[in-house]
């Protein structure tokens, strides 16, 4: 990469680097104080479930995954004691994936040990570089939002 602006291809690049290096930071720090049980996956997914009512189905349209990858999870998370199947009252056949009161708190936990070891590591950056993941990351998450909403499919 040069000193010139980058392309879209050369953020792209970068990203490809640093995102996996960004995982297993968080990965190691859960392992670290004993939270090997909860996924960063997981994370994602009681926190979508504990903002409104949804369906398996649902979810795994929201997280682009699979229904049977995402029924893989959601049995995991009810197993753990972390969700409750709810039966839908418009619609028998489905259910409601509820988060407890358990779970809430477990995912409560995780987000704020995660936003803790993410705020350390990015306290080295300088106030010039700061004011750029201001630009940036509010950009990028507007992109995401565009790019993976329900009426916009990811090839497109």
């Amino acid at each position: 990469m040069t000193d010139d602006l980058w392309t879209p291809v050369e953020v792209a690049q970068m990203f490809l680097e640093i995102m996996p290096r960004f995982g297993r930071l968080i990965a190691f720090h859960m392992r670290d104080i004993g939270e090997d049980e909860m996924t960063m996956m997981q994370v994602g997914m009681l926190f979508q479930m504990g903002h409104e009512q949804l369906t398996a189905s649902d979810l795994a349209k929201r997280r682009k995954v699979s229904l049977q990858s995402m029924s893989v999870q959601v049995q995991a998370l009810v197993e753990k004691g972390w969700v409750l199947r709810v039966a839908n009252p418009d619609d028998r056949r489905q259910y409601i994936l509820q988060v407890t009161p358990e779970g809430l708190e477990r995912m409560m936990t995780a987000r704020t040990q995660i936003t803790a070891v993410l705020a350390q590591v990015l306290s080295d950056l300088a106030p010039p570089e700061l004011a750029a993941a201001q630009v940036l990351l509010p950009a990028l998450e507007r992109l995401l939002n565009h790019h993976m909403s329900s009426d916009c499919s990811p090839d497109k």
